[in-house]
């Protein structure tokens, strides 16, 4: 009886959680943006057959990115039913979050282009 009830639960928490993502995309731009460049880095990644460690890498930095900007979307929010007025360190916490989301995609193209640049300079000699 717990176990299927704890199963139950399961199955709820990630439909619920699936729904969230599935909101951050259908409403958020720099989502779909991002969403976007990550699955065209991914299917790059894959044409250039580069090693399965470097995918592992640019997979979890595309991941971060999304998630990132998923976290920043939802506080951005909170915050903004919480304190619906403008305040100057509501503003700065804002901007801390949009920092974050920031450093995760330069994280992502320094990592990109130092994993991608050798073979995309070698499919263009190629061809």
């Amino acid at each position: 009886m717990i176990k299927h009830m704890a199963k139950r639960k399961l199955h709820k928490s990630i439909f619920v959680a699936l729904g969230g993502i599935a909101h951050g995309v259908s409403t958020e731009r720099n989502i779909k943006i991002q969403g976007a460049v990550g699955i065209m880095v991914l299917i790059i990644s894959l044409l250039l057959q580069i090693p399965r460690p470097d995918f592992i890498i640019i997979l979890l930095i595309s991941f971060l990115v999304i998630i990132c900007e998923l976290m920043n979307t939802a506080l951005e929010r909170l915050i903004d039913h919480l304190h619906p007025h403008n305040h100057d360190n509501i503003g700065k916490v804002k901007d801390m979050i949009a920092g974050a989301v920031l450093l995760s995609i330069i994280l992502a193209i320094i990592v990109g282009l130092l994993i991608l640049w050798d073979p995309l300079i070698e499919f263009f000699r190629a061809i």
